[in-house]
């Protein structure tokens, strides 16, 4: 069963290779004879990631028209009468035609945050799988809201046609289905596939203490700041780095902890390479041997075995998030969308997500508020860790809840 998978950035964003690994680990398991089609905007790279005869990856050539001068747009529109004007893009059509479905993935691409060109650019793959009447799913997304009636209804006209429609978090499901109106038969409430994300073999990965040197009686701190939130909130870049600077101060003083820097996106641009800010941080610290960064190019999953070592995470990037969340790690989310909380409100009361668990971005950048949360996140820890423990099965069981639905109705008995 041919099976091509939208919503792809680059596994340079860590979390995109968690989702993209997870989904086809999970599929693998449900449909006969899978194989596996990946649109990217990076096939060369990510293809080096997933070595494996049924996974291919391809550029996504669906956004071409609404990218194109109007001459281009119409000529790839006469490429359908005249391949010949336009083989690539005919070429890619060409796998809808042979493909059974299509999942579109992203974890929060629906949403205005990222622009309204980003938004048409996601759903482009599924107008195509439209036209050519394969089903397609919207696979454990958070979506919304949106902040203006142009982004509301282009995601609307499409979502309306889809097979089904998972979200990964309750606050999506509450939008999708009560402000949005789209029917509860469409949409069900599941959980991030990357809960399921597996991590190495112990014998395999990283041990954090040994190689980073801290000691078997220190505290360890996994950080994942953001190179991109400030662009992407209009906020003060140097506040930022400042704040930043205040956190890791007050860990080293108050804990003397070991602090892990995760660079979890590594985009070509550096506007969007963690990995920038995590340098700026260390030189800012003079290379303080009590700060370490996890720069070499791991994957989704070694990351992952990373942070499960760790006593705590404050991270701004989601899926950083959740490989804490997932291996039972106290976990600090700084939050600049609903994801964030939506996904912290599934697991823990609302006195956990308040008293350090969430921190929103503009609380995050006043310093005393920021060192007051994850202080306190770090006296709950053990509360958390017990907290994650008895929640993690059920929302473990949601996760796989999209992938079965999927497989149902594709007619696919498991």
């Amino acid at each position: 069963m041919k099976t091509i998978i939208s919503g792809v950035t680059s596994f340079r964003n860590h979390g995109v290779e968690a989702l993209v690994t997870t989904i086809i680990e999970q599929l693998r398991t449900r449909l006969p004879s899978p194989e596996f089609l990946v649109l990217d905007r990076n096939p060369e790279y990510d293809a080096s990631r997933i070595s494996a005869k049924d996974v291919r990856f391809a550029q996504d050539l669906t956004p071409k028209p609404q990218v194109s001068t109007r001459l281009r747009a119409m000529v790839l529109k006469l490429s359908s009468q005249v391949k010949a004007l336009a083989r690539d893009y005919q070429a890619a059509l060409d796998e809808f035609e042979s493909a059974d479905l299509l999942i579109t993935t992203g974890g929060d691409v629906f949403a205005s945050e990222y622009g309204h060109r980003s938004l048409l650019t996601h759903l482009a793959p599924l107008k195509v799988a439209r036209e050519f009447g394969k089903p397609f799913f919207f696979a454990a997304h958070s979506i919304g809201p949106f902040k203006n009636s142009a982004d509301r209804e282009a995601f609307l006209e499409v979502a309306r046609s889809a097979a089904g429609i998972s979200v990964r978090e309750g606050r999506s499901y509450d939008y999708v289905t009560k402000e949005l109106g789209l029917p509860t038969s469409l949409v069900t409430h599941t959980a991030d596939p990357a809960f399921l994300l597996t991590r190495p073999d112990p014998s395999q990965q990283t041990p954090v203490r040994r190689y980073f040197g801290f000691g078997p009686d220190r505290p360890v701190i996994a950080l994942t700041p953001s190179q991109a939130i400030c662009n992407w909130m209009n906020s003060d870049y140097d506040q930022h780095f400042r704040v930043w600077c205040a956190v890791i101060e007050m860990l080293l003083k108050e804990l003397d902890a070991g602090l892990v820097l995760v660079p979890h996106v590594q985009e070509t641009s550096p506007k969007n390479d963690d990995r920038v800010l995590a340098t700026e941080l260390l030189r800012h610290f003079r290379f303080d041997s009590r700060l370490q960064l996890a720069g070499a190019d791991y994957t989704a999953g070694e990351y992952k075995g990373i942070i499960s070592q760790c006593d705590m995470v404050v991270s701004e990037r989601m899926h950083s998030c959740i490989a804490g969340l997932s291996s039972g790690v106290c976990t600090v989310a700084i939050g600049y969308s609903v994801k964030a909380e939506g996904i912290l409100c599934d697991l823990f009361d609302p006195a956990q997500v308040n008293g350090g668990l969430l921190l929103p971005i503009k609380d995050f950048l006043e310093v005393e508020v920021a060192c007051l949360k994850v202080r306190q996140a770090w006296q709950m820890r053990d509360a958390v860790r017990s907290r994650l423990k008895s929640a993690l099965p059920e929302v473990q069981r949601r996760a796989g809840l999209t992938f079965d639905l999927i497989a149902q109705k594709m007619g696919v008995g498991r």
